[in-house]
C-alpha cells in the first residue's frame, strides 16, 4: 500500500481531533505486527498496513480526513471500523488528555511470569529481559510495593489506593512502572477475575499474554520476514545459530536438554540412557555391533550418553551424526572426544547420507524444523461441498512436491482446516531412510503433535516450528514400507508423572538466572523438581525473598515444555522372508 499524502495539522482547538496515544509501543516477529499498551496491557496483531493508518494519527488530525485517504486501502474494512476499534483499546485519544486519570475504575491484574525480589527497605525489584532484549531493573518503592502486594485481581485501583492509604500518584506511579512492556508485570481489566471462573473462555487473552519480540519502529527498522520464508531449515541452521549452547539453553530448548544429567524424573537416568534401556527392551537394538545414525544432534549429549549406554550393555558401537550446522558439529565433535562418533555435516533432506546399514535412527525433536508447506481450500476446491475431482486433482498438480505426495500416499486433506500445513520434510525423510536402513533396523522419531491434529505453526522462537500430524507420517511411513508404531516420548523412557517440575518460559528463565546470580547460585537449563530447586537456592536464598516461582506437574509443564504434548514413531524396516 502506498503512503498517504501529508495529513494537515488542524490546530488543538478542534474537538474532532485525534491523536494516538504516547502509551503504545509496537514489535514485530515474522512479519505480524503487535502494538503493547503501556498502561493496560493490551497486546493487538495487525497487519503493516493497518499500523501505517494508526501512524497517520501521529499529530492531531481529525479521523475524516484519515479515513478519506485510507478508504479503499482495506478491502472489505472501512477505516472507520479501525478507528472504533483503536478507540475501544485506548489507542487513539483527545489531543492533550492524560489516560493516567481513566485508570482509577480498572481492576489491576498481576502479570504472567514476574521475577522480583524484595528489597530491606519493604521495596521491590523486579528483572526483566523479554525476547532478546538486555535485563532491565525496575524498583518500586515501599509505598509502591503496597499496591503490588494489595492486587488481587478484584480491587479496583481506587479501593487499592483507599485501603493502602497511600498517595494517589503512587497507586498510578505503579500502574506505570509495572504495565510498561519493560517490566509487563501487571495488566488492566475492566472486570473482575471471579467474574471468568466460570466464563474462561471469555477471559481476554492479553491478561497471561507476554510480548517478548523485537520493537519495530516503520520507516526505520525492517519488517522481519514473513514465517511462509522460514519454512526450510537449511538457511537457519547453516547460517544463523552462532553460539552452540545458547542454542539449546534459550532458543529452542528440548526435552532431551532439560533431561541431560541423572535425573529422578527417569528414575537417575539421562534421557539417552532411558532411551536406550527403552529401546533394547523393545527389541529395536541388534547384540553385537549397533550402527547408529543421528540426525541432528544437537549438542552432541544423546550420542554420548546412548554411546556409553550400549556400550555398557555390551554392545560395539559406531555413531554417526548428519548435522546441518557447523556451530552445532563442532559441539558435538568437542563432547564426544575419544568415542566411536563421527560428526558429518549435511542436509538430511537432500545430501547423501554418510553411509547404509544402520540398525538404529534417531530424529530427536527435529522434524518439526524440516521443509513444509502452506495450502488453503480454494487450491483444491474444498469446503465447496462435495469436490470435483478435476479441481482437486488439478489443485494436485499445481502443488509442485506436496501435491505429488498427497497423491503418491494417498494422504487425506478433505478435513483440513483453512489454511493448512502439511510436514513434507518428515515424510520426505522417511522415504529416504528406507534405503539406508538395514532389514529389521528401527528409527526413532520424535516431535511435539499428536495423531489427529493438523500441524500447528509454533512462532515463539526466532524460527518457526510446526507440530507433527503423526497420523500422516505414519501413513506415509507404511506406504513407504514401514511397520509403524505411535507412543508418547514420556511413557517410552518411563517419566515419572508423580513430580512437579519448575514451570518457565524463556524470558522468565533468563530473567531469574540474573537474579539468582546475585546470590551466588548458577541457574542451569535443566529440569528441575522442586526438591531439586529448593536445593540450588538452600542457604543462598530465603524462603519468599524472592518471586514468583511456580511449579506444576512434571507431565503438563517443565520449565518451557509440555512433556505429554511430545510424541514418538518407531518405524521397523521389515525382514524380507523368501517364499
Amino acid at each position: 500500500m502506498s503512503a498517504p499524502e501529508p495529513i494537515i495539522d488542524h490546530g488543538h482547538g478542534d474537538s474532532r481531533l485525534l491523536v494516538r496515544t504516547p502509551y503504545t509501543t509496537t514489535f514485530a516477529h515474522m512479519g505480524e505486527v503487535y502494538l503493547y499498551h503501556d498502561l493496560y496491557g493490551y497486546i493487538i496483531k495487525m497487519s503493516p498496513d493497518i499500523l501505517d493508518f494508526l501512524n497517520a494519527f501521529k499529530t492531531p488530525v481529525r479521523p475524516d480526513e484519515v479515513c478519506k485517504q485510507y478508504a479503499n486501502a482495506f478491502e472489505e474494512q472501512t477505516p472507520e471500523a479501525f478507528v472504533g476499534v483503536f478507540l475501544q483499546f485506548g489507542c487513539l485519544i483527545k489531543p492533550d488528555h492524560d489516560q493516567v486519570n481513566d485508570l482509577w475504575d480498572m481492576i489491576p491484574v498481576h502479570g504472567s511470569w514476574n521475577v522480583w525480589k524484595r528489597e530491606k527497605d519493604g521495596g521491590l525489584t523486579f528483572y526483566c529481559c523479554w525476547g532478546d532484549n538486555p535485563l532491565t531493573k525496575v524498583t518500586l518503592t515501599p509505598d509502591e510495593a503496597k499496591v503490588w502486594w494489595s492486587i488481587d485481581g478484584e480491587k479496583t485501583l481506587k479501593t487499592i489506593q483507599f485501603d493502602e492509604q497511600v498517595a494517589p500518584e503512587v497507586v498510578l506511579g505503579a500502574v506505570k512502572k509495572l504495565g510498561h512492556h519493560e517490566v509487563q508485570a501487571l495488566k488492566l481489566s475492566a472486570l473482575g477475575m471471579r467474574f471468568y471462573k466460570k466464563r474462561p473462555q471469555m477471559k481476554p487473552p492479553y491478561l497471561t499474554s507476554t510480548m517478548p519480540y523485537a520493537k519495530y519502529e516503520p520507516g526505520v527498522d525492517a519488517l522481519p520476514a514473513p514465517v511462509e520464508s522460514y519454512f526450510s531449515p537449511e538457511g537457519y541452521y547453516r547460517g544463523e545459530i552462532a553460539d552452540a549452547d545458547q542454542q539449546f539453553d534459550h532458543e529452542e530448548t528440548t526435552l532431551a536438554h532439560l533431561f541431560r544429567i541423572p535425573h529422578p524424573a527417569l528414575h537417575g537416568k539421562t534421557y539417552g540412557q532411558a532411551l536406550t534401556d527403552a529401546l533394547i527392551a523393545k527389541g529395536r537394538v541388534p547384540e553385537g555391533h549397533v550402527k547408529v545414525l543421528e540426525i541432528g544432534g544437537g549438542l552432541g549429549f544423546m550420542a554420548k550418553a546412548m554411546v556409553e549406554a550400549l556400550q555398557a550393555k555390551g554392545r560395539e558401537v559406531t555413531y554417526h551424526i548428519f548435522e546441518l550446522s557447523p556451530v552445532l558439529a563442532a559441539a558435538q565433535r568437542e563432547r564426544n572426544a575419544g568415542l566411536p562418533v563421527t560428526v558429518h555435516m549435511g542436509d538430511v533432506l537432500n545430501d547423501a547420507f554418510p553411509d547404509t546399514g544402520y540398525d538404529l535412527v534417531l530424529a530427536n525433536e527435529m522434524i518439526g524444523d524440516l521443509f513444509a508447506v502452506k495450502l488453503d481450500h480454494a487450491r483444491f476446491g474444498l469446503g465447496e461441498g462435495e469436490i470435483d475431482d478435476a479441481k482437486f486433482e488439478a489443485g494436485l498438480d499445481a502443488s509442485g512436491v506436496a501435491g505429488a505426495l498427497i497423491r503418491k500416499y494417498g494422504v487425506p486433506i478433505g478435513d483440513a482446516p483453512d489454511p493448512f500445513y502439511l510436514n513434507i520434510g518428515a515424510w520426505q525423510l522417511c522415504e529416504r531412510l528406507i534405503d539406508v536402513m538395514k532389514p529389521g533396523a528401527s528409527a526413532w522419531i520424535t516431535e511435539f503433535g499428536d495423531m489427529g491434529k493438523w500441524p500447528l505453526l509454533s512462532t515463539h522462537l526466532d524460527h518457526p516450528e510446526l507440530s507433527i500430524h503423526f497420523g500422516h507420517l505414519g501413513l506415509v511411513a507404511k506406504q513407504i514400507g514401514f511397520d509403524a508404531d505411535f507412543e508418547f516420548v514420556m511413557d517410552t523412557i518411563e517419566m515419572r508423572r508423580d513430580l512437579e517440575g519448575l514451570k518457565s518460559t524463556r524470558s522468565y528463565f533468563k530473567a531469574l538466572g540474573f537474579l539468582l546470580a546475585e546470590y551466588g547460585v548458577k541457574l542451569e537449563k535443566i529440569g528441575y523438581t522442586r526438591p531439586m530447586f529448593t536445593e540450588l537456592l538452600e542457604g543462598k536464598v530465603q524462603p519468599g525473598e524472592i518471586g514468583d516461582i511456580g511449579f506444576d506437574r512434571i507431565e503438563d509443564r517443565l520449565m518451557g515444555l509440555v512433556p505429554h504434548e511430545f510424541k514418538a514413531l518407531i518405524i521397523r524396516k521389515p525382514v524380507k522372508v523368501d517364499a
